[in-house]
């Protein structure tokens, strides 16, 4: 089916969706398929919901004419997003990177906020699939889009570029994540440079990092710069405190408490007031809302409980992030420290050496009580005899409700599959 009908088709619904179990009457069902599903499968009961028109990629046998043929469901779902987001001809600015790029896009959507119409990524659909469905999701009213790209192998940032065609961008760090599907740090650096390649061939802008060595090694990609946050750059940003809240300061403004607290934050934090400067937004209405606002959803997110204070981090995990935030609790003025640990999943064949590692640096902070689980955490537990190591987080939970620990700051970190935020009763 030509892009075309397809596109006037979409315009005639209410947008798109690949899921009947929250399909609603006048949106365009688009049957994708994958592993373990056929959205095919699904056509007549789209129907029966009430989609305004159902995109299959095989026959169905239904004689309706509702029902719209494509080559290929995901491919032509991509071309559809594509040509959409042309149409729609305004500035989109991609984020991409290691860690970070959540909260990342969250403050620059933020500080973009004071003065446009902005729209950013909903949570984390920042996948082959998520990124068209949310520049599906743009329209006449937005000034400016934000939006998230990850990638777990080469040229999919590459890919995700060429669909959203992003006018301005960044990379928030090179760590180890994905080591399953790239390697090496190296070629996951590679692999986010590609949103700096794509920029430089069409006349974009990159943000750099100037105090990020992986951002200045990947700056040689493109001409046109952004730089932030030393004293020389284009947007200086400085940090003037980080026990607990970061608390920054901008020229010519009064330093200002942010609700963020770690070290790696300020990177975030200066970043988006690096955008918000290059977009000509005013500064003091910039830092206001990135100093308003309050992660969640498990990322950084600070939960005072009746008994402790909980940094809980378990959105996600990889060594890099996990060795950012058990620096930063090192870093904080607490009588009592714990660190609670889940295993950092995908590293594939380097898991072992990097659970390993990690526990041969938490073995020289014994000024923190460290509680571990999960299988590939007991290459930790051996590397730091002083840690509590639990290879069921039902055991570890048994513990937690008996010993009651009392006015401790405790980091909950670990992969996402670890779902640790089940602990934050028993803290």
């Amino acid at each position: 089916m030509e892009i075309e009908p397809l596109y006037s088709s979409f315009l005639r619904s209410a947008g798109v969706n690949t899921d009947t179990r929250s399909l609603k009457a006048g949106q365009m069902f688009w049957a994708l398929k994958g592993p373990n599903f056929n959205g095919n499968l699904f056509a007549r009961q789209a129907l029966d919901t009430g989609a305004a028109f159902v995109v299959v990629d095989e026959e169905s046998g239904i004689r309706d004419p509702r029902i719209l043929k494509v080559d290929n469901g995901l491919r032509d779902l991509q071309k559809l997003a594509h040509h959409h987001r042309l149409v729609w001809g305004k500035e989109i600015i991609g984020v991409c990177g290691s860690n970070g790029k959540t909260t990342t896009k969250e403050l620059i959507s933020r500080a973009l906020s004071t003065e446009k119409n902005v729209f950013s990524t909903p949570g984390n659909l920042n996948n082959h699939i998520g990124v068209p469905l949310c520049l599906l999701q743009l329209t006449d009213e937005h000034d400016i889009a934000v939006i998230e790209m990850g990638a777990n192998h080469a040229r999919e940032i590459d890919d995700l570029c060429y669909i959203a065609e992003p006018n301005s961008g960044l990379i928030t760090n090179i760590g180890k994540d994905h080591l399953e599907g790239f390697g090496t740090i190296e070629k996951t650096a590679r692999a986010n440079g590609e949103l700096f390649e794509f920029l430089h061939h069409h006349l974009g802008t990159a943000f750099i990092n100037t105090v990020d060595e992986w951002n200045i090694r990947l700056q040689s990609k493109i001409k046109k710069h952004f730089t932030f946050p030393q004293s020389a750059d284009n947007a200086p940003c400085e940090l003037v405190d980080s026990d607990f809240f970061l608390t920054v300061k901008v020229p010519g403004l009064a330093p200002q408490q942010t609700k963020l607290m770690g070290l790696y934050n300020f990177n975030n934090i200066a970043c988006a007031l690096a955008v918000a400067a290059y977009y000509k937004i005013d500064a003091q209405k910039a830092l206001d809302a990135v100093c308003s606002y309050e992660p969640g959803n498990n990322r950084s997110q600070i939960v005072k409980t009746e008994r402790n204070t909980v940094i809980s981090d378990a959105y996600n995990a990889n060594p890099s992030s996990v060795l950012a935030a058990l620096e930063n609790l090192v870093s904080l003025k607490s009588e009592r420290k714990r660190a609670i640990l889940g295993d950092m999943l995908e590293l594939g064949k380097d898991s072992a050496k990097e659970h390993r590692e990690l526990g041969e640096w938490a073995a020289q902070h014994p000024e923190i009580e460290w509680f571990v689980t999960g299988k590939e955490m007991k290459q930790f537990a051996d590397a730091c005899p002083a840690a509590h190591y639990f290879e069921m987080k039902a055991d570890l939970e048994t513990a937690l409700q008996s010993e009651k620990i009392e006015s401790a700051t405790i980091l909950l970190k670990g992969s996402r599959g670890m779902k640790l935020e089940t602990l934050l009763p028993y803290l």
